[in-house]
């Protein structure tokens, strides 16, 4: 990752320099690494080297020490063995060195011993601890081991040492480096930048006067040679090409004037065209909520007519009205008077739980006839601004829709189940998204009525992708064959006897206008169906101004 940003950058920064001081800085950074990697690769090479010399140094000198401790170990003498390691004094690189024998650690010390869990076991002579060299020897008497000299050695300064050698070798090669790309710097400029320099000044000579007729010369033969002897050529193929294009514009201009015209019809019979296809959208979407209206009004004119509570209210006042005087007498004592109040509180009861009923579905119907209105407005003005934008709740929307189709859902016996996610709320048109969502609703409705009662479902989802919002309407209908996927948001197509194919095709039209779009799935004949509309959180700047 870090790479990719850096190749990223040296690209940048080099995007913005001449071709001049980029060959340059490549000649030199070729170079310096060259010269880096050589430096590098010798500086390991000693490294390895010098420690394996101090190793080699510092094992036979443990050697020598154990030879010297002999006669000491062998008398068991400490102070003489002691001596023997104060020899040691003189390799100041040395920090420590211990004398062990099987009866007795540190039999003799000097300096800062090795502590025992750094001191070589199992016939190891050499081992390296991060920056310690650890050897040891073991001390013979007549081939009898009678003792062990433990060494641990510094490496830095040895290290140190040779990191300043090559550092200083390093130096002298970068200058020597810097001299040399220099020296090829000033070769290259005259082979390789003289020819580029030269086509840039007739590209820019070419840019701002358009003197086709200036030409490169030619002073090599490699591929720089090739490209300008190809510049030359494009000179005068263009040069050629430009009386031609004076003869053509000539012919264009005619052929533009009579474009023009054909235009100006055009634009007419598609203004009219629009008309037709506005008229057949608002026929069909108030065809769709009067539907709804249709079947509220039966409703309530059902729930009036037939309301057997009414009938019972109206027997009991007759029978009240023909007491005439005697009314109070016959609520006092007549056992039929005494059940009149009761009733009539029964009878009121009932009426005021069902008068809320009645409310709701008054309201659905007036909210029905609200989008019968709002649907013509919606088209009288679909091809000059759009309607109001406001701020919603994708659920919000999805709920009205279905309640927009509701008394069709009921009458055919659909079971709706929602999966309606939280989303952030979305800028656009409320009717126009009705307009869509009612009418994949109703679709959907009529394609499962094929199934059996009980198994008719349509499922509502909604979701967030990508800063987009998705409603999809799905069912378990008749589903859609492959042949008709590609023509189903088409303008006249429909399967339906009854069908006029404005729905879909205007819906299409309104998500368009909306900044989204429309899609459809299914698997097959038989096998359901889903239409998606996706809008935008935010309308597109242009499609908002026009709002």
């Amino acid at each position: 990752m870090i790479l990719h940003r850096l190749d990223l950058r040296l690209r940048e920064w080099l995007g913005t320099k001449s071709v001049r001081e980029k060959l340059g800085f490549i000649t030199i950074a070729a170079v310096t690494c060259a010269t880096l990697a050589a430096s590098a690769t010798l500086l390991v090479w000693r490294l390895v080297e010098q420690r394996a010399t101090h190793t080699a140094d510092t094992l036979a000198l443990t050697r020598i020490v154990a030879e010297n401790a002999t006669v000491s170990v062998s008398f068991q003498d400490t102070g003489s063995a002691d001596s023997v390691l104060e020899t040691l004094r003189s390799k100041p690189n040395i920090r420590g060195a211990v004398i062990d024998i099987p009866t007795r650690l540190n039999f003799a010390t000097y300096g800062d011993p090795p502590p025992p869990s750094f001191r070589l076991s199992d016939g190891r002579t050499v081992a390296y601890a991060g920056w310690w060299l650890l050897t040891s020897a073991p001390i013979e008497n007549h081939e009898v081991r009678i003792g062990t000299v433990h060494l641990w050695t510094d490496l830095r300064p040895i290290l140190w040492s040779a990191l300043g050698a090559a550092f200083a070798g390093l130096v002298l090669a970068l200058a020597l480096a810097l001299m040399l790309s220099l020296f090829v710097l000033s070769r290259l400029r005259g082979l390789i930048l003289n020819p580029i320099g030269n086509l840039h000044a007739a590209t820019r000579h070419v840019t701002e006067h358009r003197d086709y007729a200036h030409r490169v010369p030619v002073i090599s033969h490699d591929e720089l040679g090739e490209l300008t002897t190809a510049f030359n050529r494009m000179l005068a193929r263009i040069q050629a090409n430009k009386e031609e294009l004076r003869a053509a514009n000539t012919l264009l201009s005619d052929e533009m004037e009579e474009r023009r015209r054909l235009e100006t019809k055009l634009l007419e019979t598609s203004r009219q065209a629009g008309m037709a296809q506005v008229a057949t959208g608002v026929l069909h979407n108030v065809g769709n909520v009067l539907n709804s209206v249709n079947i509220s009004a039966n409703i309530l004119r059902e729930a009036i007519s037939s309301n057997p509570r009414l009938k019972l209210l109206k027997q009991t006042t007759d029978l009240m009205r023909a007491q005439g005087d005697n009314l109070p007498r016959f609520l006092a004592e007549d056992p039929r008077g005494r059940l009149v109040p009761k009733l009539l509180i029964e009878v009121a009861d009932q009426l005021i739980a069902a008068r809320g009923e009645k409310i709701r579905e008054l309201e659905e119907l007036t909210q029905n006839v609200e989008h019968i209105k709002q649907i013509v407005a919606m088209q009288q003005s679909f091809a000059k601004a759009g309607g109001v934008v406001q701020a919603l709740k994708p659920a919000s929307l999805f709920e009205e829709a279905c309640c927009l189709a509701q008394a069709s859902v009921n009458r055919h016996g659909v079971r709706i189940n929602t999966h309606l996610v939280e989303t952030p709320q979305i800028e656009t048109d409320r009717h126009q998204v009705l307009q869509i969502l009612v009418n994949f609703i109703t679709n959907a409705v009529q394609a499962v009525k094929v199934r059996p009662d009980g198994d008719r479902r349509i499922g509502l989802h909604l979701t967030l992708v990508d800063q987009r919002i998705r409603f999809a309407v799905e069912d378990n209908g008749m589903g859609i064959p492959p042949e008709n996927l590609q023509k189903i948001f088409q303008h006249g197509f429909t399967t339906r006897k009854d069908g006029h194919g404005f729905g879909l095709h205007s819906g299409a039209l309104a998500a368009s206008n909306l900044g989204g779009s429309v899609h459809v799935h299914s698997d097959g004949a038989g096998l359901g169906a889903r239409f998606t509309l996706e809008l935008p959180l935010r309308l597109p700047a242009n499609i908002a101004r026009a709002a």
